[in-house]
């Protein structure tokens, strides 16, 4: 598998920054790295360690659940400028993920309306079976929702107020 062009995430300095998802200074997160492909979806590749399993040898579920909403949550701040919260996630595993395989994961956005973006995601082995889908609603965040749920104020809240208050169709 070759990796695309490797994609900067523009919020990765914020010093409250702690993605548990994408953030390198996150010491128990996953620190994922993500780049584009030719056709402009957002991939990640990746390989878990024994520290996410569930059983012996095999990815935790919520932990493949988490790579899938990362993947397609950053793609719709990079792609739609904005922030947006998960309102429903549906992961369909096909084969477990084992530990210490590479596996890469691709979003794209499928549709948009009705207040909501909606995007997918597989997660393949490289020789190109599939072993996860996922898709998800995800709804823009609104200043209020910053302030109250995140407890973005002041000087924080000015910086980032450009990801937040958007409208879909």
């Amino acid at each position: 598998m070759t990796a695309g062009s490797p994609v900067e995430l523009p919020w990765i300095d914020e010093p409250r920054f702690q993605c548990f998802g994408c953030s390198p200074r996150n010491r128990i997160g996953l620190a994922l790295k993500m780049f584009r492909t030719e056709d402009g979806a957002l991939s990640t590749d990746v390989t878990f360690s024994d520290d996410y399993a569930s059983y012996p040898g095999v990815v935790h579920g919520g932990i493949v659940s988490v790579l899938v909403d990362e993947l397609m949550g950053d793609l719709i701040a990079l792609d739609r400028g904005m922030l947006a919260f998960s309102v429903t996630l549906r992961t369909k595993f096909l084969r477990p993920l084992r530990t210490r395989s590479p596996y890469r994961a691709t979003a794209r956005i499928s549709r948009e309306g009705n207040g909501v973006v909606h995007a997918e995601a597989d997660v393949l082995a490289p020789d190109g079976t599939v072993h996860a889908m996922a898709n998800s609603a995800y709804q823009p965040i609104s200043s209020d929702q910053a302030e109250g749920h995140m407890g973005l104020v002041g000087a924080d809240r000015e910086r980032l107020a450009h990801y937040f208050d958007h409208a879909i169709g």
